[in-house]
């Protein structure tokens, strides 16, 4: 907070626009529970300046995908979601531990590898599915991935940017703050149905006022903002 002048005021845009995504998603634990300003800024404290709109849901369940050759996927029922980039990056020698949480995170290297192998840039992004274990998790991957510089997070996400009708969607589903939490599950699945198109009432698109979705990054980290993957999928 002290160093990117961060803080609820930031946090508070990514959990409402995570929340408006699962009230258009049935199988979202928070589908039917909206989330106003003041609901986020009247929330308890789960550790200051931590309120628990800003964790992660603790859920069980179940979710899978399936990886094939694109020769294979071509005759399959539904379209593939192609694996067009993906990398991954470890910047920390003792995973379980980090002595810093202002970056950069393991998300600056990987992200680099998965673009530099897409030969692609974050112009041709249309939506991103990012590891939200916490609020905070999702601004600091979005500025390492490169959308935004150190400190610029609160202006970047002011006005809607993530959420139904903003230029860059993130966590469709929900997310691990209010659809469920499937570690990196949660992310790379919902990034395979939306390029897909079997999202329902969330699907990108005109029903949504977002783009269609061509190209959706997708990341999954651990370690305490160290070990981390990156992975794009493409629209055949």
């Amino acid at each position: 907070m002290h160093q990117f002048g961060t803080g609820p005021e930031t946090w508070k845009q990514i959990a409402m626009g995570q929340r408006k995504w699962a009230n258009l998603n049935p199988t979202a634990m928070m589908h039917d529970k909206p989330m106003s300003e003041a609901d986020y800024d009247n929330a308890r404290w789960i550790v200051e300046p931590l309120r628990k709109p800003d964790n992660c849901l603790i859920n069980d369940g179940g979710r899978a995908i399936i990886v094939t050759s694109l020769e294979r996927a071509h005759d399959l029922k539904q379209p593939p979601a192609v694996i067009m980039g993906m990398g991954m990056d470890n910047p920390s020698t003792v995973i379980a531990q980090s002595d810093r949480m202002t970056g950069p995170s393991g998300a600056k290297l990987a992200g680099e590898a998965a673009f530099s192998m897409a030969d692609i840039t974050l112009d041709n992004v249309d939506a991103c599915q990012i590891y939200d274990c916490f609020t905070y998790t999702v601004e600091l991957t979005l500025q390492d991935y490169g959308f935004f510089k150190p400190g610029e997070g609160r202006d970047w996400l002011h006005g809607g940017t993530i959420e139904p009708g903003g230029r860059m969607p993130v966590n469709t589903s929900g997310g691990q703050l209010s659809e469920a939490y499937f570690m990196g599950l949660t992310p790379i699945s919902e990034a395979a149905m939306q390029i897909m198109g079997r999202c329902g009432e969330r699907q990108l698109g005109p029903g949504t006022r977002t783009k269609p979705p061509e190209i959706i990054l997708c990341s999954d980290n651990g370690g305490i903002l160290q070990s981390h993957a990156c992975i794009l999928l493409r629209r055949l």
